[in-house]
């Protein structure tokens, strides 16, 4: 099976991923919590001028009536930055990124603070006498009306139990440590605090190590799986009999593979490189299991994204030959030109002295604010990847939902191309019309604050042609908040005759 998409998604990185591995370079460039910061109207012009700058989206997309309506909210958002000072600012500028509804673009907060700062917050802490055992017991007492976020969650060695805020109105948490983070964080100290906004969506403040406060956006995918986007926390306790086996029980990032009744499902929450050894190894140990099975589910409920070649060892048993025709057009990737993205160019792509990067380099210092192609038009490009499927599973399906995003969505896209695929769920995010994120400063004077922005485009056609928005639509639509047991109905769903296909 050829994998088409190469190779502008062999190094797409998803924004959760991202953000973290800047965030070290970034955060010893921070002023101490005394610093002198810009004023709230001084950030909004200072992001809006970076993003028009380096955003290849507002370039492409926002013109005629949609400019109009940008103006008019950006006014607005103006106004209300006269009136804002302080950290709230963070608000302001978040809704001006919400306002573009890209994945790949966002606000990435440092973490940095001083000695003296840290130790101020740490003293004022607040806290909850309650542990694990009293937090199982009322788990247990409350089973039928607790709200999906209440539970114990781990990230790692962080495990903390999210429970009703005492103090709080309904509809709000707080999520209490249940053992040692580190050595100024205790049982019993409030490490987070949410406010549900609907169903499995929540607004999140999350404190880190250090104690700086951090603005999260949770949504919680198939019962156990929480995105902070960035982050994972994964679901411990209480989980029901249909959602058991879908997560690594001590990093929730990793995938995991279970065998069931001749029918093998694989699990993968994250596509983060670090994690291509772990599925790797999964599907060695598994091989004969994989040839032999009846159905293979492939579960991307939730999928953070990360690099497209992290589930390459498990594509041999979902492609098939023939295959269909690719559901996005294979038009050439391209690069927006800025001082940005030229420095990302440099530290992105291998070694400055390499063939390609020399020539994308020359390329983009030739033409500043102009899209150039991301390979030189002026060789032969190589002849795309593909794929020897290994004949075993005979049915494979592929479970997706809203966060399904980034170089998940690659994976779905490959094996929409698979007559042995069948695609299960909700449309998926929609993170591929502009890819790859970087992250860079958007004022010289701002230090709390960082724009987060993708530095490759699909096609300068855009958004003719776009998924954003859309997003990729399954074959067949499964309402996901009424199934009780989604990789029950999948399997069913592939044990049944095959239909002929319409399309």
């Amino acid at each position: 099976m050829t994998q088409r998409l190469i190779p502008m998604v062999r190094i797409l990185r998803s924004a959760a991923l991202v953000s973290t591995a800047i965030a070290a370079r970034t955060s010893a460039q921070q002023p101490t919590a005394t610093g002198a910061a810009p004023s709230c109207q001084e950030d909004l012009r200072a992001l809006r001028g970076r993003i028009e700058q380096d955003y290849a989206g507002y370039r492409l997309e926002v013109k005629g009536e949609k400019l109009q309506r940008f103006e008019k909210d950006y006014a607005a958002l103006g106004a209300r930055a006269a009136r804002t000072s302080g950290n709230d600012c963070y608000f302001v500028l978040k809704e001006l990124i919400q306002w573009f509804d890209d994945p790949h673009l966002f606000l990435y907060e440092t973490s940095r603070l001083d000695t003296a700062e840290t130790t101020r917050r740490a003293r004022s802490v607040a806290t909850m006498p309650l542990d694990e055992a009293k937090a199982r017991a009322y788990f247990v007492s409350h089973a039928r009306t607790l709200d999906p976020v209440e539970g114990i969650w781990y990230d790692g060695p962080l495990r903390l139990a999210v429970v009703p805020d005492p103090a709080g109105a309904k509809g709000t948490f707080v999520a209490v440590l249940l053992t040692d983070d580190s050595t100024i964080w205790h049982p019993g100290a409030i490490r987070a605090r949410f406010v549900r906004l609907g169903a499995g969506r929540y607004d999140v403040q999350l404190w880190e190590r250090n104690y700086a406060l951090h603005h999260r956006d949770g949504v919680i995918y198939k019962h156990v799986l929480l995105r902070l986007s960035p982050g994972i926390w994964g679901k411990e306790f209480p989980v029901a009999r249909a959602d058991s086996g879908l997560l690594d029980p001590a990093d929730a990032h990793r995938p995991t593979l279970v065998v069931r009744n001749g029918t093998v499902i694989v699990s993968i929450p994250s596509h983060d490189g670090g994690n291509k050894r772990i599925l790797d190894s999964l599907v060695r140990v598994h091989d004969e299991d994989l040839r032999n099975a009846g159905q293979l589910i492939v579960d991307l409920r939730g999928n953070e994204g990360g690099g497209s070649q992290m589930s390459a060892s498990l594509m041999p048993y979902i492609a098939s030959e023939p295959q269909r025709p690719p559901l996005l057009s294979q038009t050439e990737a391209v690069m927006l030109s800025s001082d940005d993205q030229i420095a990302y160019a440099r530290r992105a792509f291998g070694p400055e002295t390499s063939k390609f990067v020399t020539s994308l380099l020359a390329r983009m210092r030739e033409h500043p604010g102009q899209f150039v192609p991301l390979s030189d038009p002026a060789e032969v490009p190589d002849p795309p990847t593909s794929v020897t499927p290994i004949h075993g599973p005979r049915r494979v399906g592929v479970l997706i939902d809203r966060g399904t995003v980034s170089a998940s969505e690659v994976l779905v896209l490959d094996a929409l191309r698979s007559e042995r695929v069948t695609v299960f769920g909700e449309p998926t995010a929609g993170a591929l019309d502009y890819q790859s994120t970087s992250i860079t400063e958007f004022s010289p004077s701002e230090r709390r604050w960082f724009l987060g922005y993708p530095t490759i485009t699909r096609s300068v056609a855009l958004p003719s042609g776009g998924m954003r928005g859309r997003g990729i639509a399954p074959t067949v639509h499964v309402d996901l908040a009424r199934v009780q047991d989604p990789i029950a109905f999948v399997e069913q769903e592939l044990k049944k005759p095959v239909r002929p296909r319409t399309d």
